[in-house]
């Protein structure tokens, strides 16, 4: 048999194998009917387009699902490309190109806002073609349950609960991580609004002598708890604060395995707080 005579994973059935009088399709652990707890990189996929639709909602953006390809989209509206985000949870197959651009285009085409970014756990079609700019490999990393967060001296962690809090955090980020598309703070549109101060979001902020240094966030899912929103002011790094902030949201449900998608230069700092990489996701910038 020739290798294009092979039957796509999604058109064997069961019925093709002697198994008796089984008739369903074979699991390949990512489908929409597998599932939670089938395999971790499924379930934090699933968790984190959990988490931003969570935030788009707050804001009063919009959300959408097209379950044939596994895309999940969450759309704040925001100048900044972190809070448009779409996440698949299955391998695209070639032919399927056009209809995932086709998908991402209308949606994010019919709201004002920045860039969007797309999210896959599984390397994709060349979208280069069809207007996106690849924004890279990052590492998937995965951090089992339990352990320890470090402790930084003088460094204060606050949960945040309160409205003021959850400004000093955002504030934050857009000063330190940095999010220049939303410069300075308080002259565009919030996107971490107060309506996730009772959701799933589980906010920190570090404080050094008062002053707002460092964040973290984590979405706690069934399965898994996605660590988001790290970062720290540049004058402060390199004493620990930012790996301090990770630990203690990781920890958010410490009966569960945490996970994050990293950067490069971050990787070591993950790994020293006992994340390990797993694989690699790919990264596309998508322009409205």
């Amino acid at each position: 048999m020739s290798i294009d005579t092979i039957i796509p994973d999604d058109h064997l059935r069961a019925e093709s194998i002697p198994t008796g009088t089984a008739h369903e399709l074979l699991e390949n652990g990512a489908r929409p009917t597998t599932p939670a707890g089938d395999n971790l990189l499924l379930d934090y996929v699933r968790t984190v387009a959990a988490g931003y639709a969570a935030v788009a909602t707050a804001t009063g953006g919009r959300t959408h699902t097209v379950e044939g390809l596994g895309l999940h989209m969450a759309d704040a509206g925001s100048a900044s490309p972190f809070g448009n985000q779409a996440h698949l949870t299955r391998p695209l197959a070639e032919h399927e190109t056009a209809a995932l651009c086709d998908e991402l285009a209308h949606f994010f085409g019919a709201g004002d806002g920045g860039a969007y970014l797309l999210f896959s756990p599984f390397p994709t079609p060349d979208l280069f073609p069809h207007g996106f700019g690849l924004g890279g490999h990052p590492p998937f990393m995965v951090r089992p349950a339990g352990g320890t967060a470090p402790m930084v001296g003088g460094l204060q962690l606050v949960e945040v609960r309160t409205p003021a809090v959850l400004a000093d955090f955002e504030r934050t980020i857009v000063e330190a991580y940095p999010a220049p598309e939303v410069a300075p703070f308080g002259m565009h549109a919030r996107l971490f609004c107060d309506g996730l101060l009772d959701s799933a979001w589980r906010l920190l902020v570090g404080y050094l002598d008062g002053e707002s240094v460092a964040t973290a966030g984590a979405f706690v899912g069934e399965r898994v708890v996605a660590v988001e929103a790290v970062s720290t002011r540049s004058e402060v790094r390199g004493r620990g604060y930012g790996a301090a902030l990770t630990a203690a949201a990781a920890l958010a449900a410490p009966e569960l395995p945490a996970a994050l998608v990293s950067s490069d230069p971050g990787r070591g700092v993950y790994e020293g707080l006992g994340f390990l990489a797993v694989c690699r996701f790919t990264l596309w910038v998508g322009q409205r």
